[in-house]
């Protein structure tokens, strides 16, 4: 039995609903283009095999007879389309795409949640099955350039109520579901999750493709809503902001008000992060850091891929020192290499790479998720960093542990460096590994060792390990932001998404 749905009309949430949602859907389609501008492919793949992907933004081509990390694949984009825009700025892109999502999340169940608990379900969830062929006779009626009459919309046509309600309880979903299998803690714990999508770089592309409808959706929306029925349209979503019964030329100067405060709030805040990427990372990861704790802090790592899914041709990022107190220790094997842990610890230790490979062994095989956006699989054994702690015994003063790296001339004169808190290091599967595919770990992977913490992004899984020192506070490590790209490229601390 059909519904009469002619006397919803449009309650005040109903409009802060709509008109919150389009000021973070612009949000995050700009800082996602900030994202996928530091490695503009997308797969079918996990591998991420230079000339598998399916589609290439950018007129880069990367030398073929030389090595190239991912960071020399970025794009330039500009501030017109993504947010901060720029070059590298992954960091700032990164913050807003996740302060803005929390956002529209939060808008998202509070529409549906009203929807439900005010009878105004019934404006997108058809009644009848009769809404189909109601629906296609609406598609040709506007294909053929006519517009359905005024009676048509109560308060949707059935072409608009089918739409409506895809995006909401379809296409939102789907992006949620597709954005948080870009979470490398979510899918260590379970593996199973991306098997949804064909996999990470499967789910990658997907999202995309739910970017592109929803772009296409909101110019599409926008279009319809100015040439159908238009002043009669605005003046009901607008007149929460002027007098009852306002004439609807008030009503369309209070939508263009609206519209103009968006595109202010945009054009601010990228002049704002542009200028003071500091400032702004203060603050944004002061309300995302506990969130992402919250949702993926815990989580343990319970990898391990079959041997024939390994990638034959791993990416890199970030190239082998050249400086000389590196290469003498390369030079014969790395006997000579010594690291040391320090700082705040009862028994301070000075291991060779002959005293790490007697101690107890463990390898798995995991995904290794990039921060740019491009996966590897690998086979990783070594020891484990929880192993090194007992050993070591850490002073009750001791909260963070921090890894150094040698020298690697792209940083310098600093040095790579990344800090986590001392629980961090209790998942078995975080290891200092010294191998990599059952071989001794490559020059361009990290050589004598390095970090493998299977529940973070990339950057924080330091090669190149020298020493690692045990403190009270981040204070203590660089300008205190928790490592090398949280200090200098604006990166948030916890990288589990």
């Amino acid at each position: 039995m059909d519904v009469n749905t002619g006397d919803l009309g449009f309650p005040i949430w109903l409009r802060l609903n709509h008109f919150v949602n389009l000021f973070c859907i612009f949000f995050l389609m700009r800082s996602g283009l900030q994202i996928l501008a530091d490695h503009p492919k997308l797969y079918w793949n996990d591998h991420c095999r230079p000339g598998s992907e399916w589609v290439k933004f950018g007129k880069k081509k990367m030398p073929a007879n030389r090595l190239f990390t991912s960071m020399d694949e970025a794009e330039d984009v500009s501030p017109v389309f993504a947010i901060p825009g720029g070059h590298h700025n992954l960091g700032a892109g990164r913050n807003w795409h996740l302060l803005i999502v929390t956002l529209w999340v939060l808008n998202g169940l509070s529409y549906v949640g009203l929807l439900f608990a005010s009878g105004q379900w019934r404006r997108l969830i058809p009644t009848s099955w009769s809404i189909v062929p109601e629906a296609w006779h609406s598609a040709l009626t506007f294909a053929s350039l006519h517009t359905p009459p005024p009676s048509s919309f109560h308060p949707y046509d059935p072409l608009q109520q089918l739409v409506y309600c895809a995006v909401v309880f379809i296409l939102g979903p789907f992006m949620i579901m597709t954005g948080l299998a870009q979470s490398p803690a979510l899918i260590a714990r379970y593996p199973w999750y991306l098997r949804l999508f064909g996999g990470r770089q499967g789910a990658r592309s997907l999202h995309f493709i739910g970017l592109m409808l929803m772009v296409g959706y909101v110019l599409t929306h926008l279009v319809m809503v100015i040439m159908v029925h238009f002043p009669r349209d605005v003046d009901r979503m607008f007149t929460m902001f002027s007098p009852p019964g306002s004439s609807p030329a008030v009503a369309s100067v209070v939508a263009a008000a609206a519209l103009i405060f968006v595109i202010v709030c945009h054009v601010a805040a990228t002049l704002y992060t542009r200028r003071r990427q500091r400032g702004f990372q203060s603050g944004a990861t002061t309300i995302v850091e506990p969130i992402v704790r919250l949702l993926f802090g815990r989580l343990w790592s319970y990898q391990d891929y079959d041997s024939s899914a390994v990638t034959a041709e791993h990416h890199v990022n970030g190239y082998p020192p050249e400086n000389a107190d590196y290469r003498r220790v390369a030079a014969n094997g790395f006997r000579d290499w010594r690291l040391r842990v320090t700082g705040l610890a009862e028994r301070p230790l000075e291991l060779s790479l002959d005293d790490l490979k007697r101690m107890p062994k463990h390898a798995h095989t995991a995904m290794h998720n990039c921060i740019q956006g491009w996966t590897g699989i690998a086979r990783w054994g070594g020891v484990r960093v929880q192993d090194l702690l007992h050993i070591c015994r850490p002073t009750p003063q001791a909260k963070w542990i921090v890894f150094h790296a040698f020298v690697q001339e792209e940083y310098a004169p600093e040095h790579y460096y990344e800090a986590f808190r001392l629980e961090e290091m209790s998942d078995p599967q975080t290891i200092l590994a010294y191998e990599m595919n059952d071989q001794p770990l490559p020059f361009r992977h990290g050589a004598p060792c390095r970090l493998r913490l299977e529940t973070k992004v990339g950057y924080k899984m330091v090669k190149y390990v020298q020493r690692i020192e045990l403190v009270a506070s981040l204070d203590q490590v660089g300008f205190g932001h928790g490592g090398y790209r949280e200090d200098h490229q604006f990166y948030d601390k916890v990288a589990s998404i």
